[in-house]
């Protein structure tokens, strides 16, 4: 027994860092090389922002520009009505984290117009190898 009481262990538990990916789709209305760049600056900042580390971002093949399932329907800045989105560009991102403050993250993500969807999950350690078929769903947006 480490003699300390459940809310202490609990509390040192979210002051751990922890390995997180998010795969996120972002609008072609900014889908070009700039508007990518200026999404992923922003999100690596508040990461670093907060005591995080930014690893490995992905958005050549098979990420990128992709048809969506279905269509999502957001509001683009300047526009009064929402506005039908049939294609995204996909980004995977793995970073490192409290998890206290994935909360910051996540405001960060929902103010920023040109992210559509999100999913943050995150990476288990098993026998001392990270492997992405154990990550759990953290946080989903799932505006309709």
């Amino acid at each position: 027994m480490s003699g300390t009481s459940p809310e202490e262990d609990q509390v040192r538990e979210r002051q751990r860092p922890r390995e997180y990916e998010i795969v996120f789709v972002v609008s072609t209305l900014v889908a070009n090389d700039e508007g990518i760049a200026a999404v992923l600056e922003r999100l690596r900042q508040t990461i670093e922002h907060h005591g995080g580390e930014v690893g490995a971002i992905n958005h050549a093949a098979p990420w990128g520009r992709r048809k969506l399932a279905y269509p999502i329907r957001e509001y683009v800045s300047g526009e009064a009505s929402r506005r039908n989105f049939t294609e995204g560009f996909y980004v995977l991102m793995n970073f490192k984290l409290d998890a206290a403050k994935v909360i910051e993250l996540e405001r960060t993500i929902k103010l920023t117009d040109t992210i559509l969807r999100y999913l943050i999950t995150v990476i288990e350690q098993k026998g001392g190898s990270a492997t992405a078929d154990a990550a759990e769903p953290v946080a989903e947006t799932s505006e309709a």
